[in-house]
C-alpha cells in the first residue's frame, strides 16, 4: 500500500534537499555512500529526533570564526529541524500503527542511507523482503518500483501471471537483467500497466515473506502476497536519501 506525504509545507523537501546538497557539494565523486544511520526506537518522536541528530543535517561545523566550536543554529534552521523531525515522527508512527497490530510503541529500527549515483541502487533485482513488513520512503530521489497486490491478483485471475512466484523464490541466475525478465516477463507490457514507481516523499508499506507465510489462501485467493519490488535505476551523480523502517525481532 502507498501513503503520499505531500501534505507538508511546499518548501519542506526543497529545504531538506538543500541540506543534503550542502553536505556533499564539494565532493567530486559521482558514486559514493555519503551516510548510513540506524536508530532503534519505541517512541516515534524520540526516534525521529535521534535520526536527525545522527544525520548531522543541521549541525553547523566548526570553523575559524567559531574558535573551533560549533556555532548556534540560525532561527530558520531551528524551524526547519522541527518541521522535518515532526514529519519523520509522523512517518515512524504510521509504521508502528500498522506493524504493531495495536501496539503503537512496538520497537522498530529506522535507517537513513544517503548516497550519490549508482551506490544508491541497493536491490536492482525483483525480490520480496524476508521481514513481516517494511516501510520504504525516498526522502530525496526516486522511490522504489513495486507491483501492487491488487494488480498481481487481477492478472492471475485473467490467466496472465504478472509475477513468476516460483522464479522469485527459487531462480538461480546471477545476471540481474535476465533474472528480472524471468520474474516479471516484459512481454506482458508490465512496465506500463503493472509496475508502480513511488515518487519522492511517498511512504510505501511493503508486506514481506513473514507476513505472507502467516496469511491464508493461495496465490490467486485471499492470501496476502509478499510485495515484489526493486530499487530504481540511478544515474551517475544522482542524489538519493532513503528511509526504511523495520520491526526489531524479539529476543
Amino acid at each position: 500500500s502507498n501513503r503520499n506525504n505531500n501534505n507538508s509545507s511546499p518548501s519542506f523537501w526543497e529545504q531538506l534537499l538543500s541540506s543534503a546538497q550542502n553536505k556533499v557539494k564539494n565532493n567530486e565523486k559521482q558514486n559514493q555512500l555519503v551516510n548510513d544511520v540506524k536508530v532503534q526506537f519505541d517512541d516515534a518522536t524520540t526516534g525521529a529526533q535521534e535520526l536527525v541528530k545522527q544525520c548531522h543535517l543541521f549541525t553547523q561545523r566548526s570553523d575559524d570564526t567559531t574558535d573551533g566550536k560549533e556555532s548556534t543554529m540560525l532561527p530558520e534552521n531551528t524551524m526547519m529541524e522541527r518541521e522535518i523531525t515532526k514529519h519523520l515522527a509522523d512517518v515512524l508512527s504510521c509504521f508502528q500503527s500498522v506493524a504493531g497490530n495495536g501496539n503503537n510503541n512496538i520497537k522498530c529500527q529506522a535507517r537513513i542511507v544517503s548516497s550519490i549515483g549508482k551506490n544508491g541502487i541497493k536491490c536492482p533485482r525483483w525480490h520480496a523482503d524476508h521481514v513481516p513488513v517494511r516501510l520504504v520512503m525516498s526522502i530525496i530521489g526516486p522511490g522504489c518500483e513495486y507491483i501492487p497486490h491488487e494488480v498481481e491478483i487481477m492478472g492471475s485471475s485473467s490467466n496472465m501471471r504478472l509475477v513468476d512466484r516460483n522464479a522469485l523464490n527459487t531462480l538461480d541466475e546471477d545476471d540481474t537483467r535476465i533474472a528480472n525478465d524471468i520474474i516479471v516477463p516484459p512481454n506482458l507490457n508490465t512496465e506500463k500497466t503493472a509496475v508502480t514507481s513511488a515518487k519522492e516523499g511517498d511512504a510505501v508499506l511493503l508486506m514481506g515473506r513473514a507476513w505472507e507465510d502467516s496469511s491464508e489462501g493461495d496465490f490467486t485467493d485471499a492470501k496476502i502476497l509478499a510485495a515484489v519490488h526493486r530499487s530504481p535505476l540511478l544515474s551517475s551523480g544522482q542524489e538519493r536519501i532513503l528511509l526504511t523502517v523495520d520491526l526489531v525481532p524479539p529476543l
